[in-house]
């Protein structure tokens, strides 16, 4: 994946490409007006460490941009059948599809500013803030 967005933004923008662990992130503090991950905290072993990381390097005035899916936070029917698939999912594709994502964000204290939910609540899209850093 590092290599197809080496190859397609190659000459066409001012980017560096690096491959780390989300958990360590080698970056300063405070060094990204935006921090977006999409569809990654169902891989992830610690979640809420990867945004606690995603606070962490953003700017305390940036915004965290976060595109997921897990379950349904208001159709059980649904969450109860990714429980019963989910370590099945896990070993095919690396993916735990039953986290909660809206327990994870809130957990992790970040300042949530929008939320939509789409696809019988499974999508998450939020626009969020790091937390405020103790005084």
């Amino acid at each position: 994946m590092l290599e197809e967005g080496k190859r397609k933004f190659s000459g066409t923008r001012d980017a560096d490409f690096v491959l780390m662990d989300g958990h360590k992130l080698d970056f300063p503090d405070n060094t990204f007006d935006t921090v977006v991950d999409t569809f990654g905290l169902c891989s992830f072993d610690n979640p809420k460490e990867v945004l606690g990381e995603m606070q962490r390097v953003c700017k305390e005035d940036g915004v965290i941009l976060l595109l997921e899916h897990g379950r349904s936070t208001n159709h059980n029917w649904l969450s109860s059948h990714l429980d019963r698939k989910a370590e099945l999912h896990h070993a095919d594709w690396g993916c735990w599809w039953n986290r909660n994502i809206e327990q994870l964000v809130t957990e992790a204290g970040l300042e949530i500013v929008n939320t939509k939910k789409q696809n019988l609540g499974t999508t998450y899209f939020y626009v969020a803030k790091p937390k405020k850093q103790a005084e």
